[in-house]
This record gives structure tokens, C-alpha cells and sequence, in this order.
């Protein structure tokens, strides 16, 4: 599935490949000849971090494999690397993402990579200075008291407190990026499964790869507390409803097919008379300024069929075809039927629009590949004894018919033609 915005160009995968290999060819340079750097200094990082994290007074730490102390000593280079290129690696993933993401998924985006590298660095250190000491001190304080001379590994330490950092970074980039996909919409009730499967699924595989072997007791009480601690965040947004007026329900077709329906109630320019009535239980609303014009009206209405699953997308100004070709190709990307009721056209056939919300039910109504004519039929009849409306005529109009002609009187019933084009 490829949807094209106003600002995109149709790009071959191989040039998608040949941009990611190039620009992760940079990143690893980069961290390779900084890991090489870093190599001249990281023993006085190194006996800065255990003079922090040492509980004991005196000398209780050792090296029991000097091979291992070695593989520490390079991995702490390649980790302060790492920490070192995290400007020039934000700036890749956003260059690189930025033509694959709608408007509210890339300043999500680019909030999360932000906040996120801000607690990473500070939750690190914060863990260094005062969290681990504490947990050791305690350790230590309870060893003495169990008349044991504690001698500690080095390297142990070292590793138990990487992977703290690690999990902690697991832990709150997943929090972080279901409060940003929540606060700008991405995430809501009818994508929180979709979500949850690759948030949980992708964090959940970091920390079982990653967990030291002396540690794996931990594992269960860290996943069951990730999980748990997830899911208690993103309760608000979990069960938020999409931001546009009312929610697509799913409801039948006549053929028992499942289909999830919106509005787009589009001013067109404010020649539609009927902008800002269009409300039919059941569905959703999007107000938008002008789908055949206004590029962001249609990236408005591509983010709402993206992130809802809509099956059908109904136009209330026009019949759909001055909507640009691209609008079209890409809806039939994302399987989504474009209907046109063409309210606009009612204004050539009647004086007045004394009531704009029912000649929308009315015309909603009548889409054909929704209701069959019996349910068309009973919708209709329905919607006139409910509201005690029927004081004229009523006036199916065909497409033909939708032109300058014969003039209604405003107390007649005028039912436009709809037009689906689509799937």
C-alpha cells in the first residue's frame, strides 16, 4: 500500500535501499572512529563509574577474568560512541522517515526522538549517581550484616548496571511514544491493538536478547511490569476515540460486508450550503476546507482513513469527480470507496435549504452501494415521519436530472443522485 501526499515523489525501492545503506554507512563510521577515540580515555570513565557505584570503602572489587574486563572495557567504548553520535543519528531517522509519514505521525515523531534522548541521558545518569549506589549500599549493608566479607566483580557491576540503563531506556521510550502518538492522534481505540502488537512486541524482544545470564530470574517481574505499567499509561488513549466528530461505527452492508463510514463535510470554498450539517449516526465527520483544491484538506481526510480503517469515504459537496486523480489512486491504495452525494447540486433544483441536516440524511440515504432500495426505501420513510417534514413533494433526482432545471419548492423533499467511484 502506497499513498502518495501532494509533496511526494514515486521512488523504486532499490533508491529507498541505496538512502538507508548510505546513510547507516555514515552513522557507523562515525561510531566506529569515535569508538577508537573514546578507546584513549575510557579508563578514567570507566574508574569514575565504579568509584560511583563501589559500596564499600575499601577495596572490594575485583577482576576475576581479565579477557572479560577487556570486552567491557571496548563495549563501554562503543557505548559512549554511540551516546556521542546521537545528534547525527536523530538527524538521519528523521531525513530518512519524513517521506513515509503523515503531518501528525512525523511531529510525533520527532517529539518522541526529542523527549526520549533527553530522559535517556538524564535517567542514565541520574541511575549512575544515585539510583545503583543506593540498591549496592543496600546490598552490601546486608551482606555485613550477615557476617560475610562481600567481594564484588567488576565486571558484573558494570554489566548490571548497563543493562539497567538499557531497560530503562526500553521502558520509557515505549511510554514516551504512546503519549506522543496519543497527544497528536496516531493512537486511539481503533489502532491501539496495531499499535500495542509492535510497541510491546519490538520492547519486550530488546530486553529477553539483552538480559545478562545471572540475571534472568528478573526477566518475568521486568516484562509482567512493562507490560503493566504500558498499559496503565496508555488507558486514556487506548479507548480515545478518533479526533473528528462522532466515531465510524462498524456497520453492515446489504451483502453482510463490514464497512466503517465517514463524512467529509467540505465547505468547497464556502459554496456548499450544507457545510457544517453533515452529522448521520454512526459515522464520523471531517470538516475540511476543500478536498478538489486544498492539499491539506486531503491529507486531513488520508490521515483519518488511515487511522480509523474506513472502508468509505462520502463527499457532501460535489460528486467526486473534481477531486484530483491522485485523490482517487489514493484511496484505492487504502480500499476505501469515495462517494459524492452532491449537495451542491440541490441548490440548482430548489429556491431554498430551509433544513441542510436532512437533505444530508436524506442523500446519505440513497447511497446505493451501502443500502438496498428497500432499505432506502424504509430509511426514508423513517426519516420524514420522524421529523414530520413530508409538506411537498418528494423528488429522486437522477444524474441527468442534477443540472440547472425545474425549481422546487423549498418545503419539497429533493433527494440528490449519488455517485460511488471506488472499489
Amino acid at each position: 500500500m502506497s499513498v502518495l501526499l501532494e509533496h511526494d515523489r514515486q521512488r523504486t525501492v532499490q533508491s529507498h535501499l541505496d538512502e538507508l545503506t548510505w546513510r547507516t554507512t555514515l552513522v557507523f563510521a562515525t561510531i566506529a572512529t569515535l569508538t577508537l577515540v573514546w578507546s584513549v580515555y575510557v579508563d578514567d570513565v570507566l574508574d569514575i563509574v565504579l568509584t560511583a557505584l563501589k559500596p564499600c570503602v575499601g577495596d572490594c572489587l575485583n577482576v576475576y577474568d581479565p579477557a572479560q574486563w577487556s570486552a567491557v572495557r571496548w563495549l563501554t567504548c562503543l557505548m559512549l560512541a554511540i551516546f556521542s553520535c546521537i545528534p547525527l543519528i536523530l538527524f538521519q531517522i528523521l531525513q530518512f522517515s519524513k517521506p513515509g509519514l503523515l503531518p501528525s505521525e512525523l511531529r510525533a515523531l520527532k517529539r518522541w526522538l526529542g523527549l526520549t534522548t533527553v530522559l535517556l541521558v538524564g535517567g542514565a545518569f541520574a541511575l549512575v549517581q544515585e539510583g545503583l549506589p543506593r540498591l549496592y549500599q543496600l546490598g552490601y549493608e546486608q551482606h555485613l550484616q550477615a557476617g560475610l566479607s562481600a567481594q564484588y566483580s567488576a565486571v558484573d557491576m558494570l554489566m548490571v548496571a548497563s543493562y539497567c540503563i538499557w531497560a530503562f531506556f526500553v521502558v520509557v521510550a515505549t511510554w514516551n511514544a504512546i503519549a506522543m502518538m496519543g497527544l497528536f492522534g496516531v493512537l486511539n481505540i481503533q489502532t491501539a491493538d496495531y499499535w500495542r502488537l509492535r510497541l510491546y512486541g519490538i520492547g519486550s524482544l530488546l530486553l529477553i536478547l539483552s538480559i545478562p545470564d545471572h540475571a534472568a530470574s528478573m526477566l518475568l517481574p521486568l516484562l509482567a511490569t512493562y507490560w503493566t505499567s504500558s498499559e496503565i499509561l496508555g488507558q486514556r488513549w487506548f479507548h480515545a476515540t478518533v479526533a473528528v466528530h462522532g466515531e465510524a461505527v462498524v456497520r453492515l452492508d446489504g451483502e453482510g460486508r463490514r464497512r466503517r463510514v465517514t463524512l467529509a463535510d467540505c465547505s468547497c470554498e464556502g459554496a456548499n450550503s450544507h457545510y457544517g450539517h453533515a452529522h448521520v449516526e454512526g459515522c464520523s465527520t471531517v470538516k475540511v476546507d476543500s478536498i478538489c483544491t486544498d492539499p491539506t484538506s486531503r491529507t486531513i481526510l488520508f490521515e483519518h482513513a488511515l487511522q480509523s480503517g474506513l472502508t468509505d469515504v462520502v463527499i457532501t459537496g460535489c460528486d467526486g469527480r473534481p477531486c484530483p486523480t491522485l485523490f482517487h489512486q489514493n484511496m484505492k491504495e487504502l480500499n476505501v470507496q469515495v462517494h459524492g452525494l452532491d449537495l451542491m447540486g440541490i441548490q440548482n433544483r430548489r429556491v431554498l435549504t430551509p433544513h441542510p441536516h436532512l437533505d444530508v440524511q436524506c442523500a446519505f440515504s440513497g447511497i446505493q452501494s451501502l443500502f438496498s432500495p428497500p432499505v432506502q426505501e424504509r430509511m426514508l420513510s423513517e426519516l420524514v415521519e420522524e421529523k414530520a417534514w413530508l409538506q411537498g413533494g418528494v423528488h429522486f433526482l437522477s444524474n441527468d436530472e442534477m443540472n440547472w432545471g425545474v425549481y422546487h419548492a423549498s418545503q419539497d423533499i429533493v433527494v440528490p443522485s449519488c455517485r460511488t467511484v471506488g472499489l
